[in-house]
């Protein structure tokens, strides 16, 4: 596997040996990593509208289809490989190594402190590659500290998704999504927490590690561990079986004989067919223009504004968006 080297900057003290990547010639189509989970896994965090801020982060670069693994080697107290990722330096985040470093130990730090000259500081990583390919899976194993807002995100033009939303402080997990084209599975330590499909699985995505501070009372200092990130093929092994829908049963009662046939004096005893006006079930990933009617939950809901609906983006959760009829 040919390796992936960038200049070291003056503040990278360590070479990074196993930060590698590996490019086939084939470019192919993305995820939009784990759509969602109702079991909180990640959670979108802004519309589709992205503002112009975000969509700067995407400025048309080469997409890349290889291999992506970090397993943060490095000398203690050294930063992070500059080739491989960005540092933010703006408003709580800044690009100091008592932010983000390496420990020495094969784990990348992200610390939330306070700072006398900027009040509270902590730290954001994004890749500097901008993945797209049709089938892959991304996994990462990370320890989150109590009481604060640690993300591992999948960074679209549409939004981002977040792997930790609900992860447990305390101990190290390891989070994964597989993907194949039309369909998402998600894991959290080898189980399978939630398997989606017809899902858009086009779009070029970067990665990004932050660990976000709440509110002024968060208990600080407060340390994020990373031991590794990794974009890589899928493996048949890995793929997502394709789910059964309920739906595609047969619609025969098994009490239907082939060769009976009702006399013109039988009345059909089965119960009406369902209307064929009844609204269409919300989905995720689906564009909607103002005037739709959903169902949800069993009701049926107005859509107020036009809009790509997102997890977490049901009915019943943004009154903003829909009406209930």
């Amino acid at each position: 596997m040919p390796r992936h080297s960038a200049p070291q900057s003056a503040r990278h003290s360590a070479p990074q040996q196993a930060a590698r990547l590996v490019r086939p010639r084939l470019a192919v189509t993305l995820v939009v990593a784990a759509a969602g989970l109702a079991t909180a896994v990640w959670l979108p965090t802004r519309h589709d509208s992205a503002d112009a801020s975000e969509r700067g982060r995407f400025p048309a670069p080469e997409e890349f289809a290889g291999e992506f693994t970090d397993d943060f080697q490095g000398g203690e107290g050294s930063t992070v490989d500059p080739g491989l990722w960005e540092l933010a330096d703006r408003d709580r985040f800044d690009m100091s190594t008592r932010s983000a470093r390496l420990d020495g130990a094969g784990n990348l730090v992200l610390t939330a402190r306070e700072s006398r000259r900027r009040g509270i500081v902590t730290a954001e990583l994004t890749t500097k590659e901008t993945f797209r390919r049709e089938s892959g899976r991304l996994e990462a194993r990370i320890r989150v500290p109590e009481g604060l807002a640690p993300a591992f995100e999948v960074v679209t033009e549409a939004g981002k998704l977040n792997l930790l939303r609900d992860a447990k402080p305390g101990d190290f997990h390891t989070y994964a999504v597989t993907w194949t084209p039309g369909s998402l599975r998600a894991d959290v330590d080898g189980v399978t927490v939630q398997e989606v499909s017809d899902v858009p699985t086009d779009q070029a995505f970067r990665l990004s590690l932050s660990l976000g501070v709440p509110g002024d009372d968060a208990p600080l200092p407060a340390e994020m561990l990373v031991d590794f990130v990794r974009v890589s093929p899928l493996d048949e092994e890995q793929s997502p079986a394709p789910s059964e829908s309920p739906s595609e049963s047969p619609s025969a009662s098994p009490s239907e004989s082939p060769s009976a046939s009702p006399t013109p004096s039988e009345s059909p005893s089965a119960s009406p067919a369902p209307s064929e006006t009844a609204a269409p079930a919300w989905k995720t990933f689906v564009d909607y223009a103002a005037g739709d009617v959903v169902s949800f939950e069993g009701a049926e809901y107005e859509v107020l504004e036009a809009h790509t609906s997102l997890p977490g983006w049901e009915p019943t959760a943004l009154p903003a968006l829909f009406k209930k009829l």
